[in-house]
């Protein structure tokens, strides 16, 4: 059954799927996957842990002004 709820104002209802209704959904079009699709798409074991690199905002600021200092001045 799809889950709907009412909007604070109280006239629209909106869609909200259950975790089962997303689960049932990703494998129905996870079912339409060739071999090749699905090996484009797997991430391994490991994909849920990585996480962007984290970077210093300062080091940015100085390699944009090393690189500005660099260039003639129309750039």
């Amino acid at each position: 059954m799809i889950a709907m709820r009412r909007t604070r104002e109280g006239d629209a209802r909106v869609y909200e799927p259950s975790p089962q209704d997303i689960r049932r959904a990703c494998e129905q079009i996870q079912g339409t996957w060739s071999p090749r699709e699905r090996a484009k798409r797997y991430r391994g074991p490991w994909a849920a842990w990585w996480f962007p690199p984290i970077i210093q905002l300062s080091g940015l600021f100085e390699a944009i002004h090393e690189e500005q200092a660099d260039c003639l001045p129309y750039c």
